[in-house]
């Protein structure tokens, strides 16, 4: 499930953008390595690379097997479960980012929990682009007052020299 090596950021950036260039040909909707899924098959037990390989049998055979007509079961699929089963895999992705707290708080000139909080809330208010843009004007905002009171240092340093 996890590898003996982590992936770099361009290995995955890579593999997202091919299966969209290939699949999009073949009607696939558009695909990610989303955190949110292997979040989720974690907190119910899945340890090992063997548990996605098993997903993704078990969806083929069902497509296989039932067609369109799994189309008209799943329509049936209470939303309370799955309203359930994403409340999980949310509170397992906010568990590991709590763990991580050390390094958030020292991220963006130690305002990241703001910039996290401010996304967050804003994306859950409004729409996902809002709360991302807020997010992004935020960090952008800390960049240029620290690259600001850079400018004032040297300058105040050159002054008392």
């Amino acid at each position: 499930l996890y590898g003996s090596r982590g992936a770099s950021a361009s290995k995955i950036a890579l593999s997202v953008s091919l299966c969209n260039l290939i699949g999009c040909w073949f009607g696939i909707m558009p695909v990610c390595h989303g955190a949110g899924g292997l979040a989720a098959q974690h907190r119910f037990g899945a340890r090992y690379g063997t548990a996605v390989i098993f997903l993704g049998v078990a969806k083929i055979l069902l497509g296989l097997l039932f067609g369109s007509s799994l189309e008209l079961a799943l329509d049936e699929f209470p939303e309370t479960v799955l309203g359930a089963l994403l409340l999980v895999a949310g509170l397992e992705l906010a568990i590991s980012g709590l763990k991580q707290s050390e390094e958030v708080r020292r991220s963006c000139f130690g305002q990241g929990w703001f910039i996290l909080l401010l996304t967050a809330i804003t994306a859950l208010v409004h729409k996902t682009f809002i709360g991302f843009a807020a997010g992004a004007s935020a960090v952008l905002v800390l960049n240029a007052r620290w690259w600001a009171q850079q400018q004032f240092a040297r300058r105040w340093q050159s002054i008392e020299e």
